[in-house]
């Protein structure tokens, strides 16, 4: 008997045990929040908006694009704002190969041979649309790309559901969904940044002065060449590495622009600083940027690192094209140059914070702030949650 009641003791005992450790585990989850992630930018409510933009299958995070789109156009299918501004990848991507379709001229407006154009081949004829009854034509719009070898039809009516954010289309005559991939190349519309005409491209050629960049090779068209991003450990085959829908030269000019605004500021004829420094050169005159013709300073600072000794002049109008998310400048005083970006990386330093673009991250690190701990955990639940593939372990 007393064998019998000491059993029944343990086991009430284990029973109890159990009992608290379900309960402390189930605060802890409460405590991490570890529930389906329903923030804004996975919600469906960030990608239907407006009824024009229809849900499509196998899109695990509903941004509006298909996972097999995503991965075609390097975008990542787990995540529905990259750029986090509070618009779905899909969406955006649409308004804005809408708006380059626009613009884009017809062919008889065209002025070069490699120029891309479109063939507006309409009909005798109108449908209206699904959603809102806009009747528009029957026809289709054609995309030639002459310098890439690429022609894309798109009906009319897919033109105007891209107005809306939406590759998927319906109406009375014509339905289904654009080659999105294929039309986005053909467009050369990729990232979400807006088209900036400081963004001079490596090639771009001044007359007596030759190319702009001594270097014009850009594998993946990042505007960085591809013996800068090799000197500065980049990969030259990826032109968004970090994933936020920004090319990485844009994104590195702008970045470098920001580091020299906040240097310390000496005078030449004062003590050196310590650390990495700027020493201003500026002078009586001004020179104009030839692209927006805004005047700056025509002088010059000298960036200096104390400790390795080394140091880089970056001219005012350099820095000027920088804050527009270019290394290559062009002014009336210097002219056509271009700042040499390995040895601006040598002598600031690269990355300086966690998450600047090259940023190695520890393992485990799932949300990329150079720490893992437990919110870690709880972005590795969100993914499993988000899981839809069958074979999903």
């Amino acid at each position: 008997m007393r064998r019998l009641k000491r059993a029944r003791e343990r086991h009430i005992w284990a029973a109890r045990r159990l009992a608290r450790r379900i309960v402390t585990t189930s605060a802890i989850a409460g405590a991490l929040h570890l529930t389906a992630y329903t923030g804004p930018a996975r919600s469906a409510e960030t990608g239907v908006s407006d009824p024009h933009r229809i849900a499509v299958a196998e899109d695990t995070d509903r941004d509006l694009l298909t996972d097999r789109e995503e991965l075609t156009l390097g975008y990542l299918p787990f995540r529905a704002d990259q750029n986090g501004n509070e618009v779905a990848d899909g969406a955006e991507l649409a308004t804005r190969c809408a708006r380059a379709l626009a613009q884009l001229p017809s062919l008889t407006q065209v002025t070069d041979s490699g120029q891309t154009f479109k063939q507006e081949m309409l009909v005798f004829g109108l449908q209206t649309c699904d959603v809102c009854g806009e009747a528009v034509n029957m026809g289709v719009i054609r995309v030639v790309n002459h310098a890439l070898g690429l022609t894309v039809d798109i009906p009319v009516i897919a033109s105007h559901y891209m107005e809306h954010g939406s590759f998927s289309y319906g109406g009375q005559i014509n339905r289904g969904r654009v080659e999105v991939a294929r039309l986005a190349r053909a467009l050369n519309v990729r990232f979400p940044c807006e088209p900036n005409e400081h963004h001079l491209p490596l090639a771009h050629v001044i007359e007596e002065l030759g190319r702009i960049a001594p270097d014009a090779n850009d594998l993946d068209g990042d505007l960085l060449a591809d013996s800068e991003e090799l000197a500065a450990g980049l990969n030259l085959y990826d032109a968004d590495q970090d994933h936020n829908l920004v090319p990485d030269g844009i994104q590195l000019a702008h970045r470098y622009a920001e580091i020299i605004d906040r240097l310390p500021t000496v005078e030449p004829d004062e003590p050196q600083a310590a650390g990495v420094y700027k020493v201003s050169y500026m002078m009586r005159g001004l020179e104009w940027c030839e692209i927006c013709g805004q005047s700056v300073n025509m002088g010059y600072w000298q960036i200096v690192n104390a400790a390795t000794g080394g140091s880089i002049e970056i001219p005012e109008i350099a820095r000027h094209f920088m804050e527009h998310g270019s290394f290559s400048s062009l002014g009336t005083l210097h002219g056509g140059s271009r700042i040499d970006v390995a040895a601006l990386l040598e002598t600031i330093g690269w990355p300086i914070e966690c998450g600047d673009l090259g940023t190695a991250y520890p393992p485990g690190d799932l949300n990329q702030d150079c720490t893992v701990d437990a919110e870690d955990f709880v972005e590795l639940v969100n993914w499993w949650l988000g899981a839809t593939e069958p074979d999903s372990r």
